[in-house]
């Protein structure tokens, strides 16, 4: 497979079946969370057959002559260079003349002019860079996919039962023929833990090799059906290595894949290990990790420009030069993306004419996480604004949640300004327009009315809720109006209770502070009055406010987490305008706290109504202006 050297079977395919034409059926597609591709296509309606059944790949059933104990290549064999095959996806990385699709802002609304008599002080105010370091409560995170939360190591599919099956061949689990009056791991903990601990020994390794060439070099996955262990020579490299055996679809056809499984002790992972090594190790452990920002394009679509955003993990020489760096990253793109479920939806799209080949736009690397992902959320936060705005081009924007991006406000006022826009406040409302302002979305508006202390809980409803503070505002939605519980910190990571943890706890920090400093004056014997300490810190107040109620029976309540997605962003278009809390008086300039939004449940047709809530909530009517360039 292009980009990874671990399927070694798609350099020799041991089965080449020609894909059928399939008559596709039309289907409606609704906003909201990408689908799995297996779900977009349709049902050909015809049973399997023995005949379209994959065949095994070849495996080994002895071990190469003069390899060491717990090894499978003989002594002294080095890695290969890794395959770089021709292909259509090979061919579109080195075309040097690709250009994507151009795209910039147009004004799809007449550019209202406000006379000078009726501007106030705002009006046509754009973004406020904020000229203080970004406090920890109001830093970029990733919260919406565990796959990108930072610093985390994510378990593939199926790592569990390849663990147990590898402990069981070697001894270290009980076989099914242990009598059931036995509870083994309570007989021999010390056994499972020292496996736990240490690993695999070379000893083990060797009777775990043993055991499945004496089961004719396959050995199938316990509770994993379709899934085997195998040990597989790579026909391109030559080295044999332990792989996990499973069928893969390809254009249409259904082969087996051999998937090298990581060498690291106690590691039973297989993302993104290599043929070409002669100890694969998966991306947690292979050595010099770069962390990749990657926007990509489809290389066949001329008629719109498809944008994707990504964020992944590879490895390259210490000193790599960024040209290398752009070498070994671009490999990985194929494999990337077909593994994400809104890529493989795309690539479902019934009326495409050619097969979507993914190729980069642009590529950034670090070395430090966390500065991959302020440009990730930087980068998916302008791809957000252009999927909002009407453009010169049709625009498919394949992310599905970003990240928002928070302390880089000049960064995004010159790059929307790059692209022909600018975001501005239009006008600040009077008080008798505010009032004239309508909800913009299905449901009753109840912030500030009577209504709000009589709603009740009820089947088929859903509550949007805001939660303020002096500096702070956070949009959501609930099954229930009832607050008393909403800030508890136990069990929660959004943004609301990380501010209230991390502010209390900067409270506390400092009270413990004083408190020390004070035991130690009076230890010392200094009179109270002359000593000075630093001031006290109280904790920001912390506010709920219901907004507004929605019928919305649908067991996936897609229009309501459609309209919190728009709330979400109508409080980050607040945060780059520079407003304040509209409720408490005398509040500082406001962050939002929603770290993340799901960006797919919005089209260009959703900013009016976010522009309609932003004007309801705030008073202020924000707009998207063309930018001219002097």
């Amino acid at each position: 497979m292009e980009g990874d050297e671990s399927f070694s079977d798609k350099d020799v395919p041991t089965r080449r079946t020609k894909p059928k034409v399939v008559k596709k059926k039309a289907k409606l597609v609704e906003a909201g969370p990408t689908k799995s591709a297996a779900k977009s296509k349709p049902d050909t309606g015809k049973t399997a057959t023995p005949a379209d059944e994959p065949k095994h790949l070849v495996v080994e059933t002895t071990r190469a002559a003069d390899c060491a104990e717990g090894e499978l290549n003989p002594r002294g064999t080095e890695d290969k260079e890794k395959r770089k095959s021709v292909t259509t996806t090979s061919s579109a990385r080195e075309d040097q003349t690709f250009q994507p699709v151009p795209w910039s802002y147009i004004s799809d609304e007449e550019e209202m002019e406000v006379g000078e008599e009726e501007m106030r002080l705002r009006d046509g105010r754009g973004i406020i860079p904020r000229d203080v370091d970004l406090a920890e409560e109001f830093q970029i995170k990733y919260v919406g996919s565990s796959n990108a939360r930072l610093g985390t190591t994510v378990k593939g599919e199926g790592v569990d039962q390849i663990k147990k099956t590898i402990l069981r061949l070697v001894g270290l689990v009980p076989d099914e023929t242990t009598p059931s009056d036995l509870d083994v791991f309570e007989a021999s903990p010390q056994l499972v833990l020292s496996q736990e601990e240490q690993g695999l020994t070379s000893g083990q390794r060797e009777t775990l090799f043993q055991e499945i060439f004496r089961r004719g070099g396959r050995v199938d996955v316990e509770d994993k059906p379709g899934w085997f262990l195998i040990i597989h020579k790579a026909p391109t490299t030559g080295l044999i290595h332990l792989c996990l055996e499973m069928a893969h679809k390809s254009r249409g056809a259904s082969i087996y894949v051999a998937i090298r499984l990581c060498t690291k002790p106690k590691c039973y992972q297989y993302n993104q290990t290599l043929s070409s090594d002669v100890f694969p190790k998966c991306i947690q452990h292979q050595p010099n990790p770069i962390y990749t920002v990657m926007k990509v394009t489809d290389y066949n679509r001329r008629d719109v420009l498809v944008i994707f955003h990504l964020k992944f993990v590879s490895s390259v020489a210490s000193n790599a030069s960024n040209q290398k760096k752009d070498e070994e990253t671009e490999m990985q793109i194929n494999l990337i993306c077909s593994g994400q479920p809104s890529w493989k939806n795309y690539c479902a799209t019934e009326d495409l004419k050619t097969r979507p080949i993914p190729r980069s736009i642009s590529r950034h690397h670090f070395n430090n996480e966390s500065e991959a992902l302020r440009m990730l959320s930087f980068e998916s936060t302008i791809g957000m604004f252009m999927k909002l705005a009407s453009g010169s081009q049709p625009i498919i924007n394949l992310d599905d949640v970003i990240p928002l991006c928070y302390g880089m406000e000049g960064e995004i006022d010159a790059r929307l300004k790059e692209l022909g826009m600018e975001l501005k406040i239009r006008r600040h409302l009077t008080l008798a327009e505010k009032k004239k302002v309508k909800y913009p979305f299905p449901g009753e508006y109840v912030l500030g009315r009577a209504a709000a202390a009589n709603q009740q809980p009820e089947k088929g409803k859903t509550f949007f809720y805001t939660i303020m503070s002096c500096d702070m505002w956070y949009f959501g939605w609930t099954n229930t109006p009832d607050f008393k519980n909403r800030l508890v910190l136990v069990g929660g990571t959004d943004g609301a209770r990380e501010y209230k943890r991390i502010t209390e706890k900067r409270q506390k920090d400092r009270e413990l502070e004083i408190g020390g400093l004070q035991q130690r004056d009076r230890e010392l014997g200094r009179a109270e009055e002359l000593c000075i300490y630093p001031p006290p810190l109280k904790a920001p107040t912390m506010t709920p406010y219901l907004l507004a109620n929605c019928e919305d029976d649908d067991k996936k309540a897609m229009k309501t987490k459609t309209i919190e997605a728009k709330m979400i962003i109508a409080g980050y278009v607040a945060y780059l305008l520079g407003f304040r809390n509209p409720i408490r008086p005398n509040s500082d300039v406001g962050y939002s706290t929603n770290k993340c939004v799901f960006i797919s449940l919005v089209d260009s047709n959703s900013w009016g109504e976010i522009c309609e809530f932003v004007k309801l909530f705030w008073g202020f009517e924000p707009m998207l202006k063309k930018y001219e360039r002097n």
